[in-house]
Formats: structure tokens, sequence, C-alpha cells
């Protein structure tokens, strides 16, 4: 009787993992929402776009002062090799000593 009833209750289970997979392969249309033609005045993310827009813009003479300080590629590739020099100098100095 045992065995009938578990060979009854996994057939049912079966079924019913077979309907929900069914039903999960071919989900039902969905149609979407007409987008509004106008947000309300009022509407806070609006209001938030807004103010990053604003934030992100900079000003026109802290742009013209950031371009001014920004040096090229040789410049930079100058003062690196430089820097790495007295460090490799400095190496040289400790090593000697020990």
């Amino acid at each position: 009787m045992k065995r009938a009833l578990a060979s009854i209750a996994g057939l049912v289970g079966i079924a019913a993992l077979g309907r929900w997979l069914a039903q999960r392969r071919h989900p039902a249309e969905i149609v979407p929402e007409p987008e509004p033609a106008e947000a309300p005045a009022d509407d806070p993310a609006e209001e938030l776009r807004r103010k990053l827009a604003s934030a992100r813009q900079p000003e026109p003479e802290i742009a013209t002062e950031q371009a001014a300080q920004v040096e090229t590629l040789e410049e930079r590739r100058a003062r690196v090799h430089a820097k790495a020099r007295e460090a490799i100098d400095a190496m040289g100095d400790d090593g000697g000593a020990a």
C-alpha cells in the first residue's frame, strides 16, 4: 500500500513539474505599458537628472586651468625617467655601504 501511494504521489509530482515547466517556456504575452507623453513637473527623478547635469558641467575657468596643467606625454616620460634614475642611484648608494 505504501508503494502504491508513493508511486501515485511521485506521478502527481512529475505531472505538476511538467506543467510548471511548460508554462515557464511559454509565458503569457506581455504587453508593454505606454510611456507617458510628459513627466509631471514634480518628478523627483527628473529633478535629480537636472542636478546631475548641472554638476557634471565644469566651470569654464576651471576647465582652462586644468587644460593648462596637463603635461604632454614626452614631459611625463622625462619626469618619470628622471625619478626612476634618482631611485636607482639611491639604491646603488645604499648597496655599496653594506
